[in-house]
């Protein structure tokens, strides 16, 4: 999956001349987190956060009128953090590589041009893993251990063609694999004991409960 099948478009942007409390009016009035900062030219020159504008009111003491409205007006351009952006043919995985490495929740993306064309954020990308889990669906999810040799995902996709199951969703982590599947679920569980398959875990997925979970 690549950055440009999850990102978010059109982007809300503001300008570098912007105010800070400006800045925090269009953040609450569109609910959202981050505003990618742009030049006259509407180039992209960083991006700022709610908390980045929270930051510039001091904490322990009650401000002043005055003090309160000139905090208010500084200049975006003041509080803003350096922009690290990615191009749209990049993967969600470099996009979540990217973003965990430098500590930050979303990237503005831009064309080959330099052009601001979208916007992905940690969301995106965990929406991204909920869906290739299958967890917005109901079935059963089965975690065994991951031998790492030829073949081995090939015989087990066969392992469950021949016996009617179906393999919603595949995804692999180091040492294990996990699986959602359709079909008669213990027997097919039973079958892959029998057949040497290492079972870690198995749970059913309850769409509506996962939703409601607190």
């Amino acid at each position: 999956m690549f950055v440009k099948d999850l990102m978010s478009w059109p982007v809300i942007t503001i300008f570098d001349t912007s105010t800070v409390g400006e800045a925090l009016e269009l953040l609450r009035a569109k609910k959202i987190r981050h505003l990618p900062v742009v030049g006259t030219n509407q180039i992209l020159v960083g991006v700022v956060s709610e908390t980045d504008l929270i930051k510039v009111f001091p904490n322990g003491r009650e401000l002043s009128t005055f003090e309160s409205n000139l905090l208010a007006r500084t200049p975006v351009s003041k509080v803003m953090k350096k922009a690290l952006y990615i191009a749209p043919d990049k993967t969600v995985e470099e996009a979540a590589l990217v973003m965990r490495t430098n500590r930050i929740s979303c990237l503005p993306v831009l064309d080959e041009n330099g052009k601001l064309i979208g916007l992905i954020s940690k969301n995106d990308i965990i929406d991204a893993f909920i869906t290739s889990l299958g967890l917005k669906e109901g079935g059963t999810r089965i975690s065994l251990v991951y031998q790492r040799k030829w073949g081995f995902l090939s015989e087990l996709v066969t392992f469950a063609d021949k016996r009617n199951i179906r393999i919603d969703n595949i995804v692999s982590f180091d040492k294990e694999l996990v699986l959602k599947i359709s079909g008669k679920a213990m027997e097919f569980i039973n079958d892959l004991r029998k057949a040497g398959y290492n079972i870690t875990d198995v749970s059913y997925i309850e769409p509506d409960r996962l939703e409601k979970a607190e």
